[in-house]
């Protein structure tokens, strides 16, 4: 899974048929909406090239037509992690804000498996690491390092993490294992596949993108601290069958992810959307930190950033997403992710990266 933006134009083209092409990791999709006046483009998206979107009854965020927020975004302050005060930052949206990406070189990374929602311990969990490009079929390729690591008991070398989650009102302790992989690339931006270590393991395929290891990180040649997420295949089948009350189809994918401003704290009354759009629509996830489910009620991310859609033809698509600050629509960025059938593609916004900006 070299996944880039940069080499899949081919595949882009048949999907948005009419796209004004790629060449980088903003997303350039056509108008496929008809009747009505041009969208609004959000005032921070000069970073990106908009499509000009007609009958788009939000904003255009990159070619993607996303609602508009009816709400102040505000910072997640109380959970276990991604959390912060103060007021939401867009400052990595300014031109020149982002640092370019530096001299790459071969690390170390380590961190722990944590679950989404509330899973078993995060044993025989199978993790690959790839750089960012998709190869001509839209198919995983360019994966770094040996094996995958299967965390479990026969790896205590890479250390356990206790993790307190509260399950049906009783308080419970699961453990978290560590994994390590070398040879991995800085300043690209990575994909980390998790899946089980055997088909029997009950983990769900995802795929996180928008990983990435900057070299002011990396200490003596190991970054620290690159944990990836896992999730049970009870917990998929139970979040899509409680969001359009019928079970997953075999053979489709979803996307799913967070919500975090420039300084990677969840945003809530955040808005984010899809293109190509799913039939079934996107959905936000409740404030449960242990047990978020989809929560109808929503039109905007709660305190912890959630969103996801499923349904979906496995492709590539485009994800954008929206937030009030100081009173003024700002787009929280976009980013192109590929889906695959029977798996969930993971992206979480946090502001801007290198490789996004235009040169």
């Amino acid at each position: 899974m070299r996944f880039s933006f940069f080499r899949f134009c081919s595949i882009a083209t048949l999907l948005f048929a009419g796209s004004g092409g790629c060449g980088s990791n903003t997303a350039t999709l056509p108008t496929t909406d008809t009747g009505g006046e041009t969208a609004t483009v959000p005032v921070n998206a000069g970073w990106c090239t908009a499509a000009g979107l007609l009958g788009c009854n939000g904003f255009d965020v990159c070619g993607v037509c996303v609602p508009a927020p009816s709400g102040e975004a505000v910072r997640t302050a109380d959970t276990k992690e991604y959390k912060g005060t103060g007021p939401v930052d867009v400052s990595c949206f300014e031109t020149g804000a982002v640092a370019p990406a530096g001299t790459s070189q071969k690390v170390k990374i380590k961190g722990f498996v944590k679950i989404f929602a509330n899973g078993p311990d995060s044993k025989n969990v199978k993790i690959d690491v790839y750089e960012e490009i998709l190869d001509d079929k839209g198919l995983p390729t360019g994966k770094i390092g040996p094996t995958p690591i299967a965390t479990g008991s026969s790896d205590a070398a890479f250390g356990t993490l206790e993790d307190k989650i509260t399950k049906k009102g009783v308080e419970t302790i699961r453990v978290l294992y560590g994994y390590e992989v070398d040879g991995v690339p800085t300043e690209k931006p990575l994909v980390i596949k998790t899946s089980g270590k055997t088909a029997h393991d009950g983990w769900f395929e995802l795929y996180d993108y928008n990983q990435a290891v900057r070299n002011d990180a990396v200490k003596a040649g190991v970054y620290d601290g690159l944990n990836v997420r896992a999730l049970g295949n009870d917990d998929y089948a139970s979040i899509l069958k409680a969001a359009y009350s019928r079970p997953p189809e075999g053979g489709q994918s979803a996307i799913a992810g967070e919500v975090h401003d420039c300084g990677d704290v969840r945003i809530s009354n955040a808005t984010v959307e899809i293109s190509p759009k799913s039939s079934l629509g996107l959905f936000y996830l409740s404030e449960v930190e242990d047990d978020p489910l989809p929560k109808s009620s929503l039109s905007s991310t709660a305190r912890l950033g959630l969103y996801a859609v499923g349904g979906l033809t496995p492709g590539i698509y485009s994800v954008s997403s929206l937030a009030k600050v100081g009173g003024v629509t700002k787009t929280l960025g976009n980013y192109r992710v590929q889906t695959f059938p029977n798996a969930v593609s993971v992206y979480t916004f946090r502001g801007l990266r290198p490789w996004q900006i235009k040169k």
